[in-house]
């Protein structure tokens, strides 16, 4: 779909014209007549120069299609002549969120194709919508507007921080009944998940009815179901933690996860409020997708977090991100210490809250007010004693 209309510039000239041929005809001064006469002529020069108009296809790549809070992806926009004659030079202009970001394209040779290469800024973690894509060409004088609406929406998956954090110690899984793991040690017959394919899988594992569905090529995973899984929870209710402290407990949930995972252990990731099913249709493929999508839900109940947590399989370290804790929930939560070791419960503050590490048997509660403090206070707790 394309438009042609007058630009901010073009309009205001164009009422001047007007009121000057009308004064000159109504008073009777030429030089105003010829003013506008020569204004008409500039409109003239302006239609000609947007009459050649560019026949061209934008196609939009990004990489990495997953990126960091903080973090740029490349994005790469190839441009391609569909005519046999040269493309006259225009302006692609690209939505990245709230922002378009213009991209001056030169002239494309009839058949042609031109890369141009632009810095994607990812400021906060969630889903960047990019697009749509749009050709945009002024005439010389900046009277006129061409714009041509393509497709080429995407969508930039931005993660959270990640901090350097070690892995917990974890004990042994009380029973062997199967249980699968979100992100477990691959090797054995019990299904898991699904994840897109990498080189080495065996092919026997294409999932083809997801394949056909997403148009990537999708394979099931399968996990160690014997082996100590880290359960991690994340606390969402707003009454809990505020906006930027709820971002401060997504990071160290997501460095808890990534340390786990950077290393070959099973950990279980349970978000407060969030459905499985809805991230698997938004695309997510794992952990740290689920921590993107991540939002605080309203709710001042805490039963609701020990309820998510009282339904989480028993066996392995338990760690639960959440704001401030009164005395009633920390004492539910220490009773997980016959299902899980060890318990760890890392509540982020506001700034007038003090600070510092409790250690109970077989449970640390960490208070912190950043996700770089709790990274801190994680490291000396792996260090010392868990108790």
């Amino acid at each position: 779909m394309s438009r042609f209309t007058a630009s901010g510039t073009g309009a205001a000239l164009a009422a001047g014209t007007v009121a000057s041929y009308a004064a000159g005809v109504l008073l009777g001064y030429p030089v105003l007549v010829m003013l506008a006469v020569g204004a008409l002529a500039m409109f003239a020069m302006g239609g000609l120069a947007l009459a050649v108009r560019p026949s061209v296809t934008l196609t939009r790549q990004v990489s990495p299609d997953r990126t960091t809070v903080g973090e740029p992806a490349l994005g790469r926009l190839d441009v391609r002549n569909l005519s046999r004659w040269p493309a006259p030079a225009f302006t692609a202009i690209d939505q990245v969120g709230t922002a378009g970001v213009s991209l001056p394209v030169g002239v494309v040779s009839g058949r042609g194709r031109r890369s141009v290469y632009y810095p994607i800024q990812a400021d906060q973690r969630g889903l960047l919508r990019l697009g749509p894509l749009t050709v945009e060409r002024r005439d010389p004088l900046g009277l006129f507007v061409w714009k041509q609406r393509q497709a080429g929406d995407a969508v930039l998956w931005v993660h959270p921080r990640v901090h350097p954090m070690r892995p917990l110690p974890v004990g042994v899984v009380p029973d062997y009944e199967a249980r699968t793991t979100e992100n477990a040690r691959l090797g054995t017959v019990t299904f898991s998940s699904l994840r897109e394919y990498v080189p080495g899988d065996d092919p026997r594992q294409i999932h083809w009815r997801s394949t056909a569905r997403t148009g990537l090529l999708i394979v099931r995973e399968h996990v160690d179901t014997t082996e100590p899984t880290t359960t991690v929870v994340l606390d969402t209710r707003d009454d809990t933690l505020g906006e930027e402290k709820f971002e401060h407990a997504v990071e160290i949930a997501a460095s808890v996860v990534r340390a786990v995972e950077d290393v070959g252990r099973p950990v279980s990731l349970h978000v407060l409020g969030q459905r499985r099913e809805d991230t698997l249709a938004a695309g997510a493929r794992g952990t740290l997708d689920r921590l993107t999508l991540a939002e605080r839900t309203t709710g001042t109940d805490p039963l609701r977090l020990i309820e998510t947590v009282d339904r989480v399989a028993g066996g392995g370290a338990l760690v639960v991100v959440t704001g401030p804790v009164e005395a009633g929930v920390l004492g539910r939560l220490a009773e997980q210490r016959r299902r899980f070791t060890p318990v760890v419960i890392v509540s982020v503050v506001p700034p007038d809250h003090a600070t510092g590490t409790r250690r109970r048997p077989g449970m640390v509660v960490l208070t912190v007010r950043s996700a770089a403090d709790g990274a801190g206070a994680w490291h000396r707790m792996v260090n010392g004693d868990l108790g």
